[in-house]
């Protein structure tokens, strides 16, 4: 799975320590707003280059990867960096350091359809779908979206990944600030999620 992954890491400390090397000043925030004007904002600093450099490398995108891309993984990382100090609270440490992390997992033979982030532990692989959205009333309509994408790519991977359990996951999180306004019905609503996802790898990933 390596090979088919923008970036793959062999334990959690291996992804950490991807961000840290980022040197994303005052670190991340998910903000409200077009993601073409949030990236306005950062266009040039160092960590965005350095995304460019390895999208261009692997040759994950047909054009020139966009702005608005680069935001949203961004969010996303943010989330999974939550994610992940949650699942170590939650986890035995032997069980923790033994999950492997794919980002932007491109499937076998289907004109470049990627994952967002692929949880693997042992003979388990939780396929994790992200979209952040701008308010509550969205979040039903593009989980289902989201889990529809989903099962397409779980049918997709089962034509070569044999004897693998396969479970699906939508998280569609909120924007947690307006500028440097925190939302807090928002971030915690996010927080609230992310422990609920740590219950179900914690249930159908890891046991």
């Amino acid at each position: 799975m390596r090979k088919e992954s923008l970036l793959y890491f062999s334990t959690p400390n291996e992804l950490r320590e991807f961000v840290k090397e980022l040197d994303i000043y005052n670190g991340w925030k998910i903000t409200s707003g077009l993601l073409n004007e949030r990236g306005k904002l950062i266009y040039d600093k160092r960590y965005v280059n350095i995304l460019r450099d390895l999208f261009r490398e692997k040759k994950f995108f047909r054009k020139e990867v966009s702005i608005a891309e680069i935001i949203s993984w961004l969010d996303n990382l943010t989330l999974i960096s939550r994610l992940l100090d949650k699942l170590e609270e939650r986890l035995i440490k032997d069980v923790f350091n033994n999950i492997e992390i794919s980002v932007e997992y491109m499937i076998k033979m289907s004109k470049r359809m990627r994952i967002d982030y692929l949880i693997i532990y042992q003979n388990s692989i939780l396929l994790l779908e992200m979209r952040t959205v701008s308010g509550f009333d969205k979040l039903r309509s593009t989980w289902d979206k989201k889990f529809q994408e989903l099962l397409i790519y779980r049918e997709l991977m089962s034509n070569y990944l044999h004897n693998k359990i396969f479970r699906l996951y939508a998280l569609i999180p909120l924007f947690e600030y307006n500028g440097n306004t925190p939302v807090l019905k928002h971030i915690d609503y996010n927080q609230k999620q992310i422990d609920y996802l740590v219950e179900y790898i914690f249930l159908y990933i890891i046991n």
